[in-house]
């Protein structure tokens, strides 16, 4: 159980994983997630899952564009991130229902190595900013990828997870880096929260 005094739920999740379905905040709602989605499954499936597993994870484009179908532990929904660039090493659990939606894509599909092939192996990483580009058109807000993972920092922080926890699921050197990327982002009255003061386990002396 956790302390009243910080207006927090009673209990958080075991494990803290991101649902597209339930996001929403100030920077994008919940019509704008859904409106995103559906517009991009009926253009290009490829696409769609992309970035919804962006819109879940908050992964770096290195991260995405380097994953492997052997990072990925289907029976426990756990990816392994190992190249982050300047990201932390981490493990990340997905929602249950998008690992089983990549489960049957890359049963369907059989990518050979990286998760989402590029022609010529890898993705590019001017290949993910078309697909952002293309995201941004749809809803007519810019959708980029230090966005979404301020999309997710927000959401995790608004449902009661402290700061190192966002912070390991979002593979931050340090708390304050995380902490920074909250404040951005919420109301001046909610900047009194003691989950922003507090001392956390992995914070960086």
């Amino acid at each position: 159980m956790l302390n009243q005094d910080l207006n927090l739920p009673i209990l958080l999740p075991q494990v803290l994983t991101v649902d597209a379905m339930t996001l929403d905040n100030r920077l994008i709602d919940q019509v704008e997630v859904r409106t995103l989605l559906f517009r991009l499954r009926a253009r290009n499936y490829l696409h769609y899952l992309i970035i919804k597993f962006l819109v879940c994870t908050g992964l770096s484009l290195p991260e995405i564009i380097h994953l492997k179908i052997s990072d990925f532990n289907p029976e426990r929904t756990i990816f392994k991130l190992k190249n982050g660039g300047r990201l932390r090493r981490r493990k990340i659990f997905l929602e249950p229902n998008l690992a089983l939606e990549l489960y049957r894509y890359s049963s369907d599909f059989s990518p050979s190595d990286y998760l989402f092939p590029g022609r010529y192996g890898k993705l590019r990483t001017r290949t993910i900013q078309k697909i952002l580009k293309t995201a941004s058109r749809l809803i007519s807000k810019e959708i980029h990828i230090p966005f979404l993972r301020d999309v997710i920092a927000l959401d995790l922080f608004k449902k009661g997870f402290p700061v190192w926890e966002i912070q390991e699921f979002l593979g931050h050197r340090t708390a304050r880096s995380t902490k920074l990327r909250i404040l951005l982002h919420i109301p001046v009255e909610e900047r009194t929260d003691p989950r922003l003061f507090n001392r956390n386990k992995n914070q960086a002396a």
